[in-house]
């Protein structure tokens, strides 16, 4: 089993002593202090054999002859205009002779990777400190390179995603950002002048973003030529961007002369780091040398992950279950069914399918909004444990419609573990699905239920990694120098935890206990520890803002935990305490302000799962009710981390964990719910044998 943080020098680039390239000193200085962004052109990705701007273009103007043209006059003219450098202005045409769908179609097969070996260069980038990974590219090189040399995949933008922008720039964590759209997103491709128009003008809050991150980041540019017109561009926002101050820009670029270096210069203040014309191995090459310079700690050690160093990123065709999103997450032996739910016009609205084909369409019976809420507020108290949580599941089977649970009950019959994905809007999300009733049993009895984040897309989330050997940052009973608020059953939670992890043999354990878990203690752990899953067992409850964990010292908020989260994601996150999930719709408190707190109102009241797949953790376990009982939590808790660390899924190892408590008669492992990858192992069969 390989170590954990140590790292390895990355394979010597056998050209390194062909061209020598001087590297700035404020270069060097800047990547070392992550504030040095790399933007990588279509020069990069030649060194995979995908065209450069000027031969998509011919290609693009082929087709379009050959598919919605004709005439010998129509080519000479669209070549005059390639000889001419027009090529945005032929995109537009083009794309408007084949059509929008076409067009995104023919791009996507002439700038498609899959099956192309990953360039050194891409390699050697992501293995360095940039702040963030910028490309005008729509191929996912960049993406597979990470995904091979640091395990799982990176939080990867398009403009279409400038609310995870925002947030990743200000908790300064690394992402991919695909400033000209992906493959996979045909509305978030820019490639003709009236895309560009749109990008700038159009949607302000990209162009504010965008701007911040030239403000605010030092710049090197690779794999442009001025004859590109994605680089001009890029110079033309940049000249709008700053009027005065800039921070220090460079540019890796081949054969270009000292007057176009001093235009670059002059112009826009960019320090161009020439290497004679076709020697591209001078990237790699350059790379290498930054590698050289830094220290172990800053460069990407090779396969963190073990089990991760042959993952690919799967073919947009594949991505459309979490389950096949990459290798890095085992895919199930079948793919999972999805429910997809929501409310309009006064009832809910559901899609049942399987296999990717359509099993049921139905409404269900209109009423008005407070009559699914209510169904939940026995969830509130500890009267959820007994006849009021099947008045709740009944509530909920009513408001779906019986076309619908008939449909479900059919796809799930003999098919005991079967993945089911619930796909929520925000209108229905915050009520407890997983109650549904099928016959005797509820959803989350028959099947391995899951969630899919709400409001962010897979690709801004990304994908932690899980590191070999596992670590495992586990707090428990924080108040326990509080006789009145101490938890005996959460503190034997948190060291038989524990004790799972380090028994297991494929793990190490840091343990918070009591006093010793404060926040200056947990913000120490997630930056030095970088756990791979971190369990919380103690007191957690709402302010008048947000929702909170009591720590020894403090509340931490969902605010003060979010930069943690966003850097260091976890692979699996569980907060075992009341409402961590959220509160239902239609709870509510009774008398003080304590009770108060958790009025959800109509609509519910988020607690830590919104921000946990914001954030980019892999899958969140959370609570939706008030009525856990501590030493049930216990049992509970135990069962999952038994299941997870045998190679259990998450979704799996949640309804292992129901079955055992089932057969205890304890319905506390019914007021749970997975958000996020169902799909996901923390360990893989042979390091669970």
């Amino acid at each position: 089993m390989s170590a954990r943080k140590t790292p390895a020098a990355a394979a010597p680039v056998a050209a390194a002593a062909a061209v020598d390239l001087a590297i700035p000193p404020q270069l060097l200085q800047h990547l070392r202090e992550r504030r040095l962004l790399l933007f990588a052109g279509a020069g990069l990705s030649a060194q995979a054999g995908l065209p450069t701007w000027r031969s998509l273009v011919q290609d693009v103007v082929d087709a379009t002859i050959a598919e919605a043209m004709q005439g010998e006059e129509s080519r000479r003219e669209l070549e005059g205009m390639i000889a001419a450098g027009k090529w945005l202005q032929i995109a537009d045409h083009c794309k408007l002779k084949l059509g929008p769908g076409e067009y995104a179609r023919l791009l996507g097969e002439r700038l498609s990777d899959f099956g192309r070996p990953v360039p050194e260069a891409h390699r050697l980038a992501v293995r360095l400190p940039f702040a963030a990974w910028v490309t005008t590219n729509y191929d996912k090189l960049l993406e597979r390179a990470y995904a091979d040399e640091r395990g799982g995949l990176p939080k990867t933008l398009t403009s279409l995603d400038t609310e995870a922008l925002g947030r990743l720039l200000f908790d300064g964590a690394p992402f991919v950002l695909k400033a000209h759209g992906d493959l996979d997103k045909p509305d978030s491709l820019v490639f003709t002048s009236r895309d560009y128009r749109d990008l700038i003008h159009g949607n302000a809050a990209f162009s504010a973003a965008f701007s911040a991150i030239l403000l605010t980041h030092s710049v090197l540019f690779v794999g442009y030529s001025l004859a590109d017109p994605d680089f001009n561009l890029l110079l033309d926002r940049q000249l709008l961007t700053f009027r005065g101050f800039a921070p220090e820009r460079y540019a890796l670029m081949s054969g270009i002369g000292k007057v176009e270096e001093e235009y670059l210069w002059r112009v826009c203040q960019i320090r161009v780091i020439p290497y004679p014309e076709g020697q591209h191995e001078a990237v790699p090459a350059f790379f290498q040398r930054l590698a050289d310079r830094l220290e172990p700690v800053d460069v990407a050690p090779l396969a963190r992950v073990a089990r991760a160093a042959t993952l690919a990123v799967a073919p947009p065709a594949l991505r459309a279950s979490p389950a096949t999103r990459a290798a890095r997450v085992p895919v199930a032996a079948v793919a999972p069914a999805v429910l997809a739910l929501d409310w309009r016009a006064g009832a809910v609205q559901a899609i049942l399918s399987d296999g990717g084909k359509v099993i049921a369409t139905a409404a269900g019976p209109r009423e008005a909004w407070a009559t699914p809420a209510a169904a939940s507020r026995s969830l509130e108290s500890a009267s959820g444990r007994d006849g009021s949580l099947a008045e709740c599941s009944g509530a909920l089977t009513r408001t779906l419609g019986a076309a619908t649970v008939k449909a479900l009950g059919r796809v799930l019959k003999g098919q005991g573990g079967r993945l089911l994905r619930l796909e929520l809007t925000r209108e229905v999300e915050r009520l407890p699905w997983e109650l549904l009733a099928l016959g005797p049993q509820t959803l989350a009895e028959l099947a391995a239920v899951f969630r899919a984040p709400v409001g962010v897309s897979e690709n801004a989330r990304g994908l932690p990694a899980v590191g070999s050997p596992l670590r495992a940052l586990v707090v428990a009973d924080t108040k326990s120098a509080e006789p009145a608020l101490a938890l005996p059953g959460a503190a034997a939670e948190g060291r038989a935890v524990a004790d799972e992890i380090r028994g297991g043999g494929v793990g190490e354990v840091r343990l918070l206990l009591g006093p010793e878990a404060t926040h200056d203690a947990l913000a120490r752990a997630f930056d030095d520890f970088d756990p791979d899953v971190f369990h919380f067992a103690g007191h957690a409850w709402f302010d008048e803002h947000e929702a909170y964990l009591e720590l020894a010292d403090r509340h931490l908020t969902a605010t003060m935990m979010r930069p943690w989260l966003t850097r260091h994601s976890p692979a699996f996150m569980f907060l075992n305490s009341h409402y961590t999930a959220f509160i239902p719709a239609g709870v509510e408190g009774q008398g003080a302000a304590h009770a108060e707190a958790i009025s959800a109102g109509l609509r519910g009241r988020p607690g830590f799962a919104d921000l946990a797949m914001r954030s980019g953790v892999g899958a969140f376990l959370g609570t939706y009710s008030g009525a856990i009982d501590d030493n049930g939590a216990r049992d509970f808790a135990v069962a999952i981390f038994r299941a997870l660390l045998q190679g259990a899924t998450a979704a799996g190892a949640l309804q292992a964990a129901r079955s055992l408590a089932a057969e205890h008669a304890s319905a506390t492992a019914l007021l749970y719910c997975l958000y996020g990858e169902g799909a996901l192992r923390l360990v893989d069969a042979g390091e669970a044998a």
